[in-house]
């Protein structure tokens, strides 16, 4: 409603200022959630990177499905075989560590065609 209101005032007035000093706030205000969302996902990254190092079981196999996981939060078992060029039972094991260590979580309670998401990622994803 105020960016509407001083943009009438732009075409009424010639009030450019107020409209500026609006926009820029709004532009200067995006770009700093942009920033804090991005600060909280590389840390989130590294932090789960090192307990899935320091976990000892699966963790190069694990590692591959959690780069996966990292350019696609919400992803099913076929896809991460298909991406990482690991097996069906290698990917499997890899995601219930990942379960294991409540980095992904399954969204759809299925015993097949299962579909799963990393959960604090998408938190931050969508808080802004």
């Amino acid at each position: 409603a105020d960016y509407y209101r001083l943009l009438q005032e732009v075409r009424e007035r010639g009030a450019w200022e107020a409209w500026l000093e609006f926009f820029l706030t709004g532009v200067t205000e995006t770009a700093n959630e942009a920033f804090d969302s991005a600060m909280k996902i590389a840390s989130l990254f590294a932090r789960d990177r090192e307990r899935i190092a320091s976990a000892g079981e699966r963790t190069g196999s694990t590692l591959q499905v959690y780069e996966t996981l990292k350019t696609s939060p919400f992803a099913t078992a076929t896809k991460m075989v298909a991406t990482t060029g690991l097996t069906m039972p290698t990917v499997n094991g890899a995601l219930e560590q990942l379960l294991k260590l409540g980095i992904v979580e399954e969204i759809t309670g299925k015993r097949r065609g299962r579909v799963f998401g990393y959960r604090e990622y998408l938190t931050i994803l969508h808080a802004g």
